[in-house]
């Protein structure tokens, strides 16, 4: 066993008849910023895990070498968030299995004298002691596993597709009901069920005007005004009439005023 830059180089085994064996680096886990899901003097930082390893198998390993293990969390890479990271990446429905890639480990123990006995260990035998099968399954037996995993189990995907069916009429149900008892919409629209008359809608009488006067509204909003030539000259002509009409109507105010005025001693 030999050690670089404070990492204890331990071989990992899969098999019992394993040669050459994949190395894994780990030490006790310990940062500045105290960590309360990785705790000082518990926790065993593994570097260069394996895709196929899982959990169970080093809970296993370490629950037979080291003690008592409270639990284990892996990591895409070493950090204080890389955790949370990880098992947000769980939560996405598109992904429900953990990244099948290299990753980091942390055993958490529930003794501080775990610790050191899983320190100790010259080696990580991922196989029982008394039946020698492996605890995690690689190679062939792997893929077969994950191809069986793949094909669905038709009892299950019918009972999956009959209580989303049964949950889907439950929806339509309550929103048909909602449909009934609710009021008129601002534009005046009522939603008609098909129970007692055909399916479609119907308008109420009191709001007809307003919905004609939003017609007529949008039409004059499209037409063009003062577009064509002859507009802006009929324009023009217009409006002179109109400051000729109203420069008369003005004189003649001016003059009643001045008559109103008059001096008249007898």
């Amino acid at each position: 066993m030999s050690e670089i830059e404070g990492y204890k180089v331990v071989p990992l085994r899969v098999s019992a008849e394993a040669e050459h064996c994949h190395s894994v680096f780990m030490k006790e886990h310990f940062i500045r910023l105290m960590d309360p899901n990785k705790p000082k003097g518990r926790t065993l930082f593994i570097l260069n895990v394996p895709p196929y390893v899982t959990k169970q198998s080093l809970e296993k390993f370490y629950q037979q070498c080291g003690g008592p293990v409270e639990f284990v969390t892996f990591a895409e890479k070493p950090g204080r968030d890389e955790t949370e990271k990880w098992h947000e990446n769980l939560t996405d429905f598109s992904n429900m299995k953990p990244p099948f890639k290299f990753k980091v480990a942390y055993v958490v123990f529930k003794k501080n004298t775990s610790l050191g006995r899983a320190l100790e260990a010259s080696a990580i035998n991922l196989i029982s002691d008394t039946t020698n099968e492996s605890f995690v399954e690689s190679g062939m037996q792997l893929w077969h596993t994950q191809y069986q995993e793949e094909i669905l189990d038709i009892e299950q995907t019918q009972k999956h597709i009959d209580e989303y069916m049964a949950a889907y009429d439950e929806r339509e149900r309550l929103a048909l009901e909602a449909a009934k008892n609710s009021a008129a919409d601002a534009d005046g629209w009522i939603t008609v069920g098909k129970q007692g008359r055909s399916s479609g809608f119907e308008q109420k009488e009191s709001v007809l005007n307003k919905l004609e006067e939003k017609i007529e509204k949008g039409k004059k909003k499209k037409e063009l005004t003062n577009f064509y030539t002859f507009q802006i000259r009929e324009s023009k002509m217009k409006n002179i009439l109109e400051l000729r009409k109203k420069f008369e109507e003005d004189k003649q105010k001016i003059e009643m005023i001045k008559q109103t005025r008059r001096f008249k001693p007898f």
